[in-house]
């Protein structure tokens, strides 16, 4: 018995020592430009002190067209101005017809040929950086300028296209940060209210970084249909990180907005409009200044649209407050109702304001947009600045 145990555990030693070395270790990770390389012809391995892998997938996840000859078991890797050669058991290389030496020699194993990272990645101008603790290979290429200037300005611009497409999922999907079903609803509701087909007029790339863009646009929206909003002019920097090998939109600032309506639009001829509407959008805006005037924004409260106690406290505290700072007395003058329908109106009104402390006066031509509700009062929604001058000091 104690023989047979022993002849076991000789039997089972040899079992161990018949396992290869790598087969139990950590499978080794392969990234470029921060994407994962996913190997379906073999896995990566290690050899004599450089990572092997299947060479197709890492030739064209570096943009290399793939050339293979069978008979001699040459790869080539060719780009506009690189060839790249290697053949299986050769210690010997081309980059663009230069002779290197290799430190290990391309291998071929059940049909798929292995090729050495780290020479591939610096032959195409790239870095690899072993992480011995996690398994891992960075292969980082330099920056494209011009495939990074395209891929940022047709992100932009098909940002856009799913914006004037009404697709919400799609255009968050080209965020930095993923969306939640509550955005995309938001997103949705806005879409269902407003058409409104937006054009970038022109798109410049501020700054480019390896992995951080600014790009600034001059985007015009106008509308096609759905509620009310005048037309604009808008001026947007754009924020881009490059995620995952990927660019995305990390955010959007408006630098200016300016409306595409001129005084004379504005004044041009009254919508057809009941007169108790006309009487009542008219009667609402003359509310509304005298509680500007009495400074009293409870007062000012009530001329305006509600959307919720949570934004109408919001809105009290920042009249509040601007009545703290300012003492500024309104006196409207010339007033149009240029817009109408049964449920939503748009007047321009113009008036004269002077603060108590200056001796300036200004003027400004203002849009009110205003909504009638289910029991008929009418409030003012979203106010619009058409223009704003000094007119006496």
């Amino acid at each position: 018995m104690k023989k047979l145990l022993s002849l076991l555990s000789i039997s089972l030693l040899a079992l161990v020592l018949a396992v290869p070395a790598f087969a139990a270790s950590k499978p080794i990770d392969v990234y470029i430009n921060g994407s994962k390389v996913s190997f379906t012809a073999g896995s990566p391995y290690l050899a004599n002190n450089s990572v092997l892998v299947p060479f197709r997938v890492v030739f064209e996840k570096l943009g290399l067209q793939v050339l293979w000859d069978a008979k001699t078991g040459t790869v080539t890797g060719k780009s506009s101005n690189l060839a790249i050669t290697l053949t299986i058991g050769s210690n010997r290389a081309t980059v663009n017809g230069t002779v290197k030496k290799l430190t290990t020699a391309p291998v071929s194993s059940a049909g798929t040929t292995y090729i050495p990272l780290r020479f591939i990645a610096e032959a195409t101008g790239g870095t690899a950086v072993w992480n011995s603790s996690s398994r891992s290979v960075q292969i980082t290429t330099p920056v494209s300028k011009d495939k990074d200037e395209a891929a940022i300005t047709a992100l932009v611009r098909l940002s856009n296209k799913y914006f004037n497409e009404e697709n919400a999922t799609s255009f968050y999907s080209l965020m930095e940060e993923s969306s939640d079903a509550e955005s995309v609803a938001e997103l949705n509701e806005s879409f269902k209210a407003f058409d409104i087909k937006n054009t970038i007029d022109s798109l410049e790339i501020l700054d480019m970084k390896a992995d951080e863009a600014t790009v600034y646009t001059l985007e015009s929206s106008r509308r096609t249909g759905g509620a009310y909003t005048p037309d604009t002019e808008d001026e947007y920097i754009y924020t881009l990180v490059r995620k995952n090998g990927n660019w995305k939109i990390s955010s959007v600032e408006s630098q200016s907005s300016s409306i595409l309506l001129t005084r004379e639009q504005a004044l041009k001829p009254a919508a057809n409009i009941p007169q108790n509407d006309a009487d009542a959008i008219k009667g609402m805006i003359t509310k509304y200044y005298q509680a500007m005037n009495e400074e009293n924004s409870t007062a000012v409260l009530a001329t305006m649209t509600s959307y919720g106690e949570e934004y109408d406290s919001s809105i009290k505290a920042d009249l509040d407050d601007f009545f703290a700072s300012y003492d500024i007395t309104y006196t409207p003058g010339i007033s149009n109702i240029y817009y109408y329908t049964a449920k939503e109106a748009a007047i321009y009104v113009e008036s004269k304001d002077k603060e108590a402390s200056e001796e300036e006066t200004y003027e400004q031509g203002l849009i009110y947009i205003l909504s009638k509700s289910d029991t008929g009062v009418w409030t003012v929604g979203n106010t619009y600045n058409v223009y704003n001058k000094l007119v006496k000091s």
